[in-house]
């Protein structure tokens, strides 16, 4: 039983590891279809239908407050096998310095993840990257994360 569980283990690395370098930066934020088969409907390709965090939105920003130190990402998708969680500093060209924070492979139960990130101050993306259970198309969305001192309204 060990033995089976740290061939899944190391599966989901690989896995994870060919995700990682199978996207550009300057990938288009639509799915990507990877696969010639033509046969392929769209219905089959990964989608993301909906991110949604449990913090309020202000201007397009997902904001943290300073007292916050957990936060829940869930995902409504369609087609798609395993969802990764990265975050990536604002900027150009910054997708190179992303880390990854989670991933949630089982969708039973829906899709997300409860990061806890202690006292981190916030001025980043989390992209959500959702891989396809057909093995060829991936996708990925992008919200906006700030910390704000509630103290002094910044």
């Amino acid at each position: 039983m060990r033995k089976n569980a740290i061939v899944v283990f190391f599966l989901l690395i690989i896995l994870i590891l060919t995700a990682c370098n199978n996207v550009d930066e300057n990938q288009p934020v639509e799915s990507v279809d990877a696969s010639t088969d033509q046969s392929d409907s769209p219905d089959d390709k990964a989608q993301i239908l909906k991110v949604d965090t449990d913090l309020e939105v202000k201007d397009g920003w997902h904001i943290v407050p300073t007292d916050v130190n957990t936060i829940t990402i869930s995902v409504e998708v369609e087609n798609v096998e395993t969802i990764l969680f990265w975050i990536t500093p604002t900027g150009t060209g910054t997708w190179g310095e992303r880390t990854l924070i989670g991933y949630d492979i089982d969708g039973n139960d829906g899709w997300s993840i409860e990061w806890e990130f202690g006292d981190r101050i916030f001025h980043d993306h989390i992209t959500v990257q959702a891989l396809g259970s057909d093995g060829a198309t991936q996708t990925k969305e992008t919200i906006n994360v700030h910390s704000i001192d509630e103290t002094n309204g910044e």
